[in-house]
Parts: structure tokens; sequence; C-alpha cells
């Protein structure tokens, strides 16, 4: 008696069946196209950090260009600062009488510790009171 339903009955699993895949695809679906989504915007985003090193990239590019030319800038610097340091003992006996006027120094003064002539140093003390 019941063996006259069990056509039916496995029509109707079959049916639940197909039900359910088509459900659990269409999830699937949904999940896949938030997957799409989730890889353009990682795309997208990768593309921007692109560009963005190849702006950090050119720009360390100009700054050691630059860090080159200082470093020119500061050897010159050296340079001449050695020439300075190097000039003439007679240039440095000025610079330092020079100083010693500043400071308030005598024509004796001047005469023995620079060892300059009278006319130099009195030369020397009478430009230091014109321009004070």
């Amino acid at each position: 008696m019941y063996l006259q339903y069990i056509p039916w009955l496995t029509l109707m699993l079959a049916f639940v069946f197909f039900i359910g895949c088509y459900f659990l695809v269409k999830k699937q679906n949904k999940k896949i196209d938030a997957l799409s989504l989730l890889v353009k915007s990682l795309l997208a985003t990768n593309t921007s950090f692109k560009k963005e090193f190849l702006e950090l990239h050119s720009g360390a590019i100009g700054m050691g260009r630059k860090i080159q030319s200082l470093e020119l800038v500061i050897k010159k610097t050296q340079e001449n600062q050695q020439s300075f340091v190097d000039q003439s003992p007679e240039n440095r006996l000025y610079t330092r009488a020079t100083k010693m006027v500043e400071l308030g120094a005598s024509i004796d003064e001047l005469m023995q510790e620079c060892e300059l002539p009278r006319a130099e140093a009195e030369l020397l003390l009478s430009l230091h009171r014109k321009n004070s």
C-alpha cells in the first residue's frame, strides 16, 4: 500500500534536494561576488601604493642629488677654511693685532706683541677709532 507513494516521495525528495542546491549555489554566488569586489578593491589599493612608492622613489632620488650638491658645498667651504688657516703668518699677525686693538691694547703693546712698526700700530688704532 505504501509502495504506490514511493515514486512521488522520490520525486518530492529530488525536488527538495534541487531547491536546496539552488539556494546553496545562490549563497555561494553572493560570496563570490563579495570576494570579487574585495579583489578589485585590493587591486586598486595596490595600484595606489605603487604610485606612492614611485613618488617616494623619485623624491629620494631628488634628495640624494640635493645631498650631493650640499656635500660639494661643504667640501668647498672646508677647502676655503683650510686656506684661511694656512694664510701667511704676516696676515695672522694683523688679525691678532686687530683683535688686540678691539680689546683696547696700546701702541706699545701692539708693537711688542705683533712686532709691528710704530706707524702700522698707530694706523690700526686710528682705523679702529674711526670705525667705532
